[in-house]
């Protein structure tokens, strides 16, 4: 509790310290770099948040200022798209071909496991139509049937003997 009171008592000051406006244009700039990916020379193909090389360094100053300039984070994103294409963004967007891209995954998932449930519950209990019955289709005390195969047969040739 009073770890939280501390964090709680440096965000507060560091709130003052550094102004509304400047957190909410780092938070506007974090979102910036969350969507678009790097677009340098190498094709390091990395969010632009994780890169480190000269061409991110760039593009973060351009995007501050136009973020400075009074435009918003989705007409930034629009200008880089209207640029560069769909590939600047770091997850397709979520309408057309690309929401395939969103819902495949989860369908391969919800597939795979009733294929897999499928595959043990077929090893689990086999089919009905693999049960063998015994030549007299006896059915034991219990009311199950014995089971069928070359050793049961033989089983029952020993008990046989044995009874007479």
């Amino acid at each position: 509790m009073k770890t939280i009171r501390i964090y709680m008592t440096i965000l507060a000051a560091l709130f003052v310290l550094a102004g509304p406006a400047t957190v909410w244009a780092a938070s506007q700039m974090a979102d910036l770099e969350n969507a678009l990916m790097c677009k340098c020379d190498d094709k390091c193909g990395k969010v632009l948040i994780n890169c480190t090389c000269d061409t991110s360094k760039e593009t973060r100053r351009t995007l501050m200022s136009k973020l400075e300039s009074g435009l918003t984070v989705d007409q930034i994103i629009k200008q880089y798209v209207d640029k560069y294409g769909e590939t600047v963004l770091s997850a397709p967007t979520k309408s057309g071909f690309n929401l395939t891209a969103w819902i495949l995954p989860f369908a391969a998932l919800v597939a795979g496991g009733f294929g897999v449930r499928k595959v043990i519950h077929s090893w689990v209990r086999p089919d009905s139509t693999q049960k063998e019955t015994d030549e007299g289709g006896e059915v034991s005390a219990s009311g199950e049937e014995p089971p069928s195969g070359k050793y049961s047969n033989r089983l029952k040739d020993e008990l046989d003997r044995l009874d007479s």
